[in-house]
């Protein structure tokens, strides 16, 4: 074990416990705004499981409103083998929430097998499409292949808010604001087919839900009225002419370099 791995008091005890007071602290002092929800709600509801997708800087809410505002307690991460991904794993058990260890350097295959095997058995999971290690804003394949595999639907889904701060990591970790109004936008379910054997269509689809997505809610977090009006996830070959999110008075609206991408 090399000396970046090895796990301190840090990781192992305060980090989790400062980091999950924070967000309690955080989270239940923001508004919520939630953007075409309703299959994630009713399926999860129903007994379905489904398996959340976002950019790894955008995935910090979703455990506490998976838990605290929906009720959910049927939900397991990948997390990296790292000292960092050991923080992690103890912030999400105290969530109740439940982790496969691996990333695309470490472990990765083995952690993909159990997570495909956890989808499986009924359980929701998540992974971040721009993997452990980005590049930042790009889909990796991972998150199609467990769909593939496990035969359950893809939920795109990301967040903003209107009071942050952005961390100087390799993925801009977006960090909330208490007193902020945090703005979500789930993409309609995206199937992946046992038989399909080229994954970059799935993949292209993928991508422009998750830019469309983020488009939008930056729209909304910087005070705009955005008319829903995303790509079909069902054309698997993507639209070059996709519309950008619309004012409400129907002016379109051209987001330049919102995030590191440009609509």
């Amino acid at each position: 074990m090399s000396r970046k791995d090895n796990i301190t008091l840090l990781h192992s005890h305060i980090g989790p416990n400062a980091i999950f007071g924070l967000m309690h602290c955080v989270f239940s002092t923001c508004r919520v705004t939630l953007t075409n929800e309703q299959f994630f709600e009713q399926h999860c509801r129903a007994g379905r499981n489904v398996i959340f997708v976002s950019w790894h800087n955008r995935l910090l809410a979703l455990p506490y409103y998976y838990c605290y505002r929906y009720g959910f307690r049927n939900l397991t991460l990948m997390v990296s083998k790292s000292r960092d991904g050991e923080l992690f794993k103890r912030l999400m058990a105290k969530f109740g929430i439940e982790t496969v260890r691996g990333s695309a350097t470490r472990g990765g295959v083995g952690a993909m097998k159990l997570l495909i095997d956890v989808a499986r058995s009924g359980r929701d999971t998540s992974l971040a499409l721009d993997g452990s290690k980005g590049p930042r804003y790009r889909v990796q394949p991972g998150a199609l292949l467990l769909a593939q595999m496990s035969g359950m639907p893809l939920i795109p889904l990301a967040f903003d808010i209107n009071r942050k701060i952005v961390l100087p990591t390799w993925d801009h970790m977006i960090m909330p604001l208490p007193f902020g109004h945090i703005y979500a936008a789930f993409a309609n379910p995206l199937y992946i087919p046992r038989a399909a054997r080229d994954l970059t269509p799935y993949v292209d689809t993928l991508q422009c839900e998750m830019d469309y997505l983020c488009a939008f809610i930056a729209l909304q977090a910087r005070g705009e009225h955005p008319v829903w009006h995303p790509p079909a996830a069902a054309a698997v070959t993507p639209d070059p002419a996709v519309p950008t999110p619309h004012s409400k008075h129907g002016e379109r609206k051209r987001v330049h370099e919102v995030g590191g991408w440009v609509c």
